[in-house]
């Protein structure tokens, strides 16, 4: 009499899977694509109960990057300090920086956090650890769609058209849009790679907290950064930068840069999601 079927068998040995990077990356390509909707489902979650009980909760997120805005261009407008010659209007300018720092920080914290503020869900339901960074991607772009409109909305306001006229705004506007996630995925990639240390220990987030603050000042945020050295070298710094003068219609600033910094980028998410993979088991049998 044949058996009947059963789940496939599966056997733990004490072999690491990091010694099988092949077979491994190939199971986070798969979580990737299988894990879409149940990402979907935490990210939702999340959003619901972060709001559940705040009638304002959109607008509490924006005040502090308004506020932080509004007190620099008075501050300019008052003539004590004085940011120099700039292309576009002040206040846009801080709102960009503002919004645009405020989205990496978010991702990189969100990112930093995942594991700590997934622990109960892994102690009790099997995931896949790329619904957790998925959800994570799908949280910052809701967040950050209002950010866009805001940014946007001033845009069309406070500056003209391009000598390409509106089909040059078009492209601009549409290019803007394409680079914003490389911005969420940088706060990430950072994040997700210090993520099973912070699990571990929680100085790692005081650090990364102390070195965040100092930050804003060396990014191009509240003013202009003359030191092209600075800019170059900051891969925050470059990408804030570029998005802002493309929304701005000042087109690219240093592309080679530009590039360089997204392959590096890109290359240091790859390898922070396949540490997040292979420590997401040890460290939830370790909670």
């Amino acid at each position: 009499m044949p058996l009947p079927m059963s789940e496939p068998c599966v056997r733990y040995t004490a072999t690491s899977q990091s010694r099988h990077p092949a077979t491994v990356g190939r199971a986070i390509c798969q979580g990737f694509v299988n894990a879409r909707y149940t990402a979907y489902r935490l990210a939702l979650k999340d959003i619901k109960g972060a709001y559940a009980k705040s009638s304002l909760g959109l607008l509490w997120d924006l005040a502090d990057p308004l506020m932080f805005g509004a007190i620099f261009y008075t501050l300019v407008a008052a003539g004590i300090l004085h940011p120099g010659e700039m292309a576009i209007p002040y206040a846009l300018f801080v709102t960009f920086g503002m919004l645009l720092y405020l989205t990496f920080t978010e991702s990189l914290l969100a990112s930093l956090r995942l594991f700590r503020s997934s622990r109960g869900l892994l102690n009790h339901v099997k995931i896949a650890p790329e619904a957790l960074v998925l959800s994570i991607f799908f949280r910052m772009l809701f967040n950050g769609s209002f950010r866009l409109l805001v940014l946007l909305t001033l845009t069309l306001m406070m500056t003209e058209l391009p000598p390409s006229g509106v089909v040059g705004r078009l492209l601009d506007l549409g290019f803007f849009l394409l680079l914003f996630p490389s911005l969420i995925m940088a706060g990430m990639a950072i994040g997700l790679f210090l993520a099973p240390f912070n699990a571990l220990y929680t100085d790692v987030e005081r650090v990364v907290g102390l070195i965040i603050l100092p930050l804003r000042f060396a990014t191009p945020v509240f003013y202009t950064i003359s030191s092209t050295a600075v800019l170059l070298l900051n891969p925050v710094a470059i990408l804030i930068v570029n998005l802002r003068d493309i929304a701005t219609h000042q087109g690219v600033y240093a592309p080679g840069a530009l590039v360089a910094w997204l392959a590096v980028l890109a290359g240091t998410f790859a390898v922070a999601t396949y540490l997040f993979h292979l420590a997401v088991p040890v460290l939830s049998e370790r909670a």
